[in-house]
C-alpha cells in the first residue's frame, strides 16, 4: 500500500496521510491501524456533494483498487474491485455484448463503481433498469475498525445476509469502505432512438406522466430549461430494431397529441444531445447546483418555485430534470453567496412542504457560512444516527458530510438561519 502526505486536490487542503491500497487486505489493515478522522475517495467526482469534510487525517484513495475480479458473461455477472472506473468497466463488459445498465453524468470524469454506490449517483436510463442500488447483488465493506462485512453474492437471486449495499447506497463514504462490488449485467441494446421536442415546464409534466401510463416504456427521459422559459424535452427508447422503432413513433404521437413538434434526432444527434445533457446536470465552477428528488407530477411546479425564488435572490437559475423519475438537479448562476442561501432556502422550503429531498451538489465554499449545508433532517434521522453509531461508534468516517444529521451544525450568523429573509 502507498502512503504519502499531501495537499488534498479536493477542497480538502491540510489533509494528513493519503493511503492507496490495491485490494481488500490492504483496505482492512489502513482503517485498522490508522487513527483520527478518515475520507474515502474515489476519482473524486462528487467530493462537493453535502457537507464538507475539513481536513481529515487521512485520506484514503480507493484508485489503486481498480480491478476486475470475475466476469461471468453467462451468467451476465460481474465482481469488481471498488475502485474501478465505470467506464473501463463497461468497456470491458462490452466485448461479451453487456452493460453495466448504469449512465451517471459523472462516469465522464472517471467516477469508480464504489464511489457511484456510495454517493447514490445514477442516470437517466434508472427510468428502465432502476439505479446502482437495483443492480448491485452482492457487496464487500470495511468498517471504521478494519473489520469486513460482505452481503449478497454472484448469483441474482440470492437474498441471503444483510443488504449492506442498500445501506452504503448514498452514504458518501460515511458508514465504511465500499471494497468490492457484484453487478448483475444487461444486453447492450440493439437499437437506441432519442425523440426530441421544445416543451415547457406544465406540458413536459403533462407528456411525461403520459408516457408513464402508455405502452411506449421510454428508457430515459430528460428535460431541461432556463428559469421560466420553454426547454427541451428527450425521450429515449431502446431494444430491438423494429420494437425500438415502433415504440419511437409511439413517443412521437404521444408528444404530438400535447401539441409538440417531435423529431427523431441521428445517431450522432442524440449522442451530443445526451452529453450534453450529462454536462447540464454537473455544472461548472462558480455555480451552486441543488439537486431536489420529488414526484415526476412535480416538474412543472417545481420549475414555478425556482423561476420564483431564483427573482427573488437576484440570480440566474435553470432546471435540468430525468422528469420521468421526479428527479431534478437546480444550477444558480454565479452570485454572492446570500443571494445564493436565500434561493437555495426558497427550493428547500418548497420541498419541505412536498415531502421531498434536497442534497447540495455543487457551491462555492462561502456560501457554507451562509446556510445549513444538510437542510432539514429527515424524519428517519434517528433511525440514520443509530446506523451511524452502529457502524461507525467512534465518528471517524467524513466527519461533517451530514452535518446537522449526524452531528450538530455550526452556529450561523441570524440571515443565515432558515426561514430568514
Amino acid at each position: 500500500m502507498s502512503a504519502g502526505s499531501t495537499p488534498d486536490g479536493h477542497g480538502h487542503e491540510g489533509a494528513g496521510e493519503v493511503l492507496r491500497p490495491v485490494d481488500l487486505a490492504e483496505s482492512a489493515e489502513g482503517l485498522r491501524s490508522g487513527r483520527g478522522s478518515v475520507l474515502i475517495r474515489g476519482a473524486g467526482t462528487k467530493q462537493g456533494w453535502a457537507g464538507a469534510v475539513r481536513a481529515p487525517e487521512v485520506v484514503l484513495e480507493t484508485t489503486g483498487m481498480d480491478q476486475v475480479i470475475t466476469h461471468n458473461a453467462a451468467d451476465m455477472t460481474v465482481s469488481v474491485q471498488a475502485g474501478i472506473p465505470l467506464r473501463r468497466l463497461q468497456e470491458h463488459v462490452a466485448a461479451d455484448g453487456q452493460w453495466v445498465a448504469l449512465d451517471p453524468p459523472s462516469a465522464s470524469g472517471g467516477a469508480t463503481v464504489g464511489g457511484l454506490l456510495a454517493a447514490g449517483d445514477s442516470g437517466p436510463s434508472r427510468q428502465r433498469y432502476g439505479g446502482l442500488r437495483d443492480l448491485v447483488i452482492g457487496a464487500t465493506v470495511v468498517l471504521a475498525d478494519g473489520s469486513v462485512g460482505r452481503s449478497g453474492g454472484h448469483v441474482i437471486k440470492n437474498v441471503a445476509g444483510y443488504d449492506l449495499a442498500k445501506l452504503m447506497h448514498g452514504s458518501l463514504g460515511s458508514l465504511a469502505l465500499v471494497a468490492e462490488v457484484v453487478l448483475r449485467l444487461h444486453p447492450v441494446p440493439a437499437t437506441r432512438i432519442t425523440v426530441q421536442a421544445s416543451a415547457d415546464a406544465r406540458v413536459a409534466t403533462e407528456v411525461v406522466l403520459a408516457l408513464a401510463a402508455g405502452p411506449s416504456e421510454p428508457a430515459r427521459i430528460a428535460w431541461s430549461a432556463d428559469a421560466g422559459e420553454q426547454g427541451t424535452l428527450l425521450v429515449g427508447v431502446e431494444g430491438a430494431a423494429g420494437a425500438a422503432e415502433a415504440a419511437a413513433e409511439r413517443v412521437g404521437a404521444a408528444l404530438a397529441d400535447h401539441g409538440l413538434h417531435p423529431a427523431a434526432l441521428t445517431p450522432q444527434a442524440a449522442d451530443r444531445a445526451w452529453t450534453d445533457h450529462e454536462a447540464e446536470v454537473t455544472g461548472t465552477d462558480g455555480e451552486t447546483v441543488l439537486a431536489l428528488n420529488g414526484l415526476p407530477s412535480g416538474l412543472a411546479t417545481v420549475a414555478e418555485v425556482v423561476r420564483h425564488v431564483s427573482r427573488e435572490a437576484g440570480v440566474t437559475a435553470r432546471v435540468v430534470s430525468w422528469a420521468g423519475q421526479g428527479m431534478h438537479v437546480v444550477r444558480f448562476g454565479q452570485a454572492e453567496p446570500e443571494q445564493y442561501a436565500h434561493a437555495v432556502r426558497g427550493v428547500r422550503h418548497y420541498a419541505d412542504q412536498a415531502r421531498s429531498s434536497t442534497m447540495l451538489r455543487r457551491r462555492p465554499e462561502e456560501v457554507d457560512a451562509h446556510l445549513e449545508v444538510m437542510g432539514s433532517p429527515p424524519p428517519s434521522v434517528g433511525v440514520l444516527r443509530a446506523i451511524k453509531a452502529q457502524f461507525d461508534p467512534g465518528h471517524r468516517l467524513a466527519p461533517g458530510r451530514f452535518a446537522g444529521w449526524y452531528e450538530q451544525p455550526p452556529t450561523l450568523p441570524a440571515s443565515g438561519r432558515r426561514g430568514s429573509a
